[in-house]
């Protein structure tokens, strides 16, 4: 949780900081800019207002500081600004005056109030200099040094006189300086209030995202200590709540998945012990009553023995193969064959037992099916487990028919039966190890619950599927549909 808020935090704090530097930055170059063209069009007026003046004398003036000065006031008043300059220190000592020179005396100096100076600090910038542009004439010697603009006085035609307004000592000064600040004062503020809201927002976003979090490691926690039964709920409609409602979701999943894995595995426990206990059992009551002479030691003991023995293997590797078959694939030697040839072939070889159980066994099989490539073997065993669990299972007298047909690239055999049937709710658990519909039934049978499991595994390792569903004769039919070229 904190290091979200702090990512937050961060993404927030630096979001402002960027926007902010580049709104400065964009108005102090673009306001540096105004300034230049606003310097530009006052030198100008200056320029006009000079010429005008020069143009109405006969005489050129010997001490340009009081023309500059009356310069200044008609430039301010053709502006707008109005008011007088005020006065700027010597640049350097006048030239004596000259005989028939102008006489005028200089004009008084006016003071004007704060409010009415120069706000850009124009008049201390300007500098009158010689035609070449080597001698100042008036203003500041400083400002020569200084970058800035030039425009040229000209009478007649001719140039007399250089105006050079240098630029600006900082970004801005006087009251333009005061209006940048001003400027910069509102975007901190602005800049602040959008940061104070984004970290509340931040902080919010982060406590809604880190609370159902949080759940889920606690309940990521528990499902590995073995609490199977957790379950998460699903966020409210918010700032990130699909994603967080999948990851809910995918946890809830997982956990179920887990909790039906656990009980799988218990039942296989269970039941596994049950299977191996009960031939563990007839075995040791029938060693026992030999040891003890209780049953003669004949050929009809070491038959029983033997039959004991041979349930006991069979229910060995059925166990084994399908522990196979659930951490891969099963071994399969894929070859030519013949599927019309497969199914009548295991037809055949289950009459003897059906007849004797009172059961009558059809045959629907096309005499061509398309060739396909399986394992002869595997299939053969799929479906004597197929036919065996019929006939386990379906009362006398009944009816227990195989029909085959092609549908595309797969071929779909279909083995159906008469009553007793299967309840809907179960027909999706008949595949599984060691499920009985009826289980105080499967002993009398014969049956270990197996052989359906083993079925589907074989017919996932031919890439194919087996389904359970009603029968139209009444009891069960099963559904292999197997691709004639597996993947």
């Amino acid at each position: 949780m904190h290091q979200l808020s702090l990512l937050l935090v961060a993404t927030a704090l630096a979001s402002v900081a960027a926007v902010a530097g580049l709104v400065v930055w964009n108005l102090r170059a673009g306001f540096s800019d105004y300034l230049q063209v606003q310097d530009g069009e006052h030198l100008t007026r200056l320029m006009e207002a000079a010429e005008r003046d020069l143009s109405r004398r006969s005489v050129m003036p010997t001490d340009w500081r009081p023309v500059l000065r009356d310069w200044l006031d008609a430039a301010r008043v053709s502006s707008g600004r109005g008011g007088p300059a005020e006065p700027l220190p010597e640049a350097e000592p006048p030239p004596p005056r000259e005989a028939g020179a102008d006489r005028r005396p200089p004009p008084e100096v006016r003071r004007d109030p704060p409010g009415r100076r120069d706000p850009a600090n124009f008049g201390p910038r300007v500098v009158v200099l010689s035609a070449d542009g080597q001698t100042p004439l008036a203003g500041r010697r400083e400002m020569v040094n200084r970058p800035g603009q030039v425009r040229a006085v000209k009478v007649s035609g001719q140039t007399v006189v250089l105006l050079r307004l240098a630029d600006r000592a900082g970004p801005v000064e006087g009251v333009d300086a005061s209006f940048l600040r001003r400027q910069y004062v509102g975007l901190a503020l602005v800049g602040g209030g959008v940061l104070l809201v984004a970290l509340l927002l931040a902080w919010r976003v982060a406590v809604r995202w880190a609370r159902p979090l949080a759940q889920a490691q606690e309940a990521a926690r528990r499902i590995a200590a073995g609490e199977f039964e957790v379950r998460l709920p699903t966020p409210r409609d918010g700032a990130g709540a699909s994603e967080i409602a999948g990851l809910h979701g995918d946890i809830n999943a997982m956990a179920a998945s887990l909790s039906r894995l656990e009980s799988s595995r218990q039942r296989w426990i269970a039941e596994l012990s049950h299977e191996l206990r009960t031939p563990l059992a007839v075995l040791r009551g029938e060693v026992e009553a030999l040891v003890d002479g209780i049953r003669p030691l004949d050929k009809a003991a070491v038959v029983s023995l033997q039959d004991e023995v041979k349930r006991l293997s069979r229910l060995v590797e059925d166990f084994h193969l399908l522990a196979t078959s659930e951490l891969r694939a099963l071994p399969c030697d894929f070859d030519e064959v013949a599927p019309a040839a497969l199914l009548q072939a295991a037809v055949e070889r289950v009459l003897p037992r059906a007849k004797a159980l009172g059961l009558a066994v059809e045959s629907a099989v096309p005499a061509v099916l398309p060739a396909a490539r399986w394992d002869a073997g595997r299939i053969s065993q799929l479906l004597a487990n197929l036919l065996e669990n019929s006939l386990r299972y379906t009362h006398a007298p009944g009816r227990v028919k195989l029909s085959a047909r092609a549908v595309g690239p797969a071929v779909e055999v279909r083995l159906e039966d008469t009553p007793p049937g299967v309840p809907a709710a179960d027909l999706e658990r008949l595949f599984d190890p060691l499920y009985r519909v009826d289980p105080s039934r499967s002993r009398a049978f014969g049956g270990s619950g197996l052989g359906l499991a083993i079925a589907r595994a074989i017919a996932q390792a031919h890439g194919g599927q087996l389904r359970a569903e009603p029968a139209a004769l009444g009891g069960l039919a099963v559904v292999l549909t197997l691709p004639v070229r597996p993947s």
